[in-house]
């Protein structure tokens, strides 16, 4: 009769580990966004960004995007020079 104590003591600490580990998530991480200048980004809402061609594209900051919305097309390209400054 011990022994078969035992047996159920046993089984009941597997199932309650199994359990555990079968509950236990691990977080999902936060997506990343590139930005049009090559940069990764995790939050986009503080970021700038603008539509074009229907996509979001976003920005390391408000320059880049000033002078993306001058001329797209070459700033995509990568013809124009990426701002240093925040203008």
């Amino acid at each position: 009769m011990a022994q078969a104590i035992i047996l159920r003591h046993i089984a009941l600490h597997e199932f309650k580990k199994d359990f555990k580990d079968l509950t236990q998530t691990t977080p999902t991480p936060l997506p990343e966004y590139k930005t049009v200048c090559g940069g990764v980004i995790k939050d986009p809402e503080n970021y700038p960004s603008a539509i074009y061609h229907g996509e979001r594209l976003y920005f390391c900051t408000r320059a880049c995007l000033r002078v993306f919305e001058q001329d797209p097309d070459p700033f995509l390209a990568g013809d124009v020079e990426h701002p240093l400054d925040e203008e």
